[in-house]
């Protein structure tokens, strides 16, 4: 089963079990952005307050995204028929089911009592050694990593992204990561349909983190393709992260980060079962 036809089982079956709030509000960046910044994030908002976020700078897909939000009436929508749209090959329709998805993740893993940011995942599993692969460019981690004298081999798409002169190997070709031990992948690979791509790339025995607010979902069937670690975010003041987009600040404290493994995650089925006692 594809990645994308599980995901799609997952939110057929979450709609069928609980009422999962309307669609309140859609934000998006402002439009005058801090300058030198490159990475934008949207935030679906359901009426109980769940937030689910996505990356809203794939392709300059922003634009499109602004006339989609403005024009589509999605106030009190379905939110899990718009998470089915989850595939679409227009970037800016997925990113909002992915954000969908991750809002009524959240609004799920709420209802069941299951905070994400207690977990407390395997510490070997956070810590990158070896061979460092990294799918997307992370600036402050490549920073981090180089400080430590790790090898770092980045698979990017839009090269232009990576500063010159760091030492790395940079690469659009993901074949490059069956050498790597540990690695880092962008959960922007969600919205552009490349996860399984780069999962097929790599080796079997490399740890590997997907990481970013996008990741912010039931992670079941990413565990379930060998992803060793799941980073997102947790968005609980919603008001703080309406004045950050409006005034084009940073939104980071408007919410926590938090890491699952498989040990520091019930599953699907122990959080629907804690609805229904």
């Amino acid at each position: 089963m594809s990645l994308l036809r599980e995901f799609h089982q997952i939110i057929r079956r979450i709609g069928g079990a609980v009422t999962v709030p309307r669609i309140e509000q859609v934000l998006l960046p402002s439009c005058g952005q801090e300058e030198g910044k490159r990475d934008e994030f949207g935030f679906l908002l359901l009426a109980d307050g769940s937030v689910g976020p996505f990356y809203t700078s794939l392709d300059n897909s922003l634009p499109s995204l602004r006339a989609d939000v403005s024009g589509n009436g999605l106030r009190h929508a379905d939110p899990v028929a718009l998470a089915l749209q989850l595939g679409d090959s227009r970037l800016q329709t997925n990113a909002l089911a992915l954000g969908a998805l991750n809002a009524i993740s959240q609004f799920l893993m709420r209802r069941a009592g299951f905070d994400p940011t207690a977990a407390v995942a395997d510490k070997k599993l956070s810590e990158p050694c070896g061979k460092v692969g990294m799918v997307g460019f992370f600036g402050p981690v490549v920073e981090r990593l180089l400080a430590l004298g790790r090898r770092i081999t980045v698979i990017e798409k839009n090269p232009a992204r990576v500063p010159v002169g760091l030492d790395l190997q940079v690469s659009s070709d993901p074949s490059l990561l069956a050498d790597c031990d540990y690695i880092i992948c962008t959960a922007s690979t969600l919205i552009n349909n490349t996860l399984e791509e780069i999962l097929g790339a790599v080796s079997p025995s490399s740890i590997v983190y997907l990481m970013g607010p996008s990741a912010s979902c039931l992670p079941d069937p990413l565990f379930s393709r060998g992803i060793d670690l799941v980073g997102g975010v947790l968005i609980d003041e919603t008001d703080c992260l309406r004045r950050a987009l409006s005034c084009g600040e940073s939104w980071g404290r408007c919410g926590r980060k938090y890491q699952l493994s498989t040990e520091a995650y019930p599953g699907l089925d122990a959080l629907l079962a804690e609805i229904e006692r």
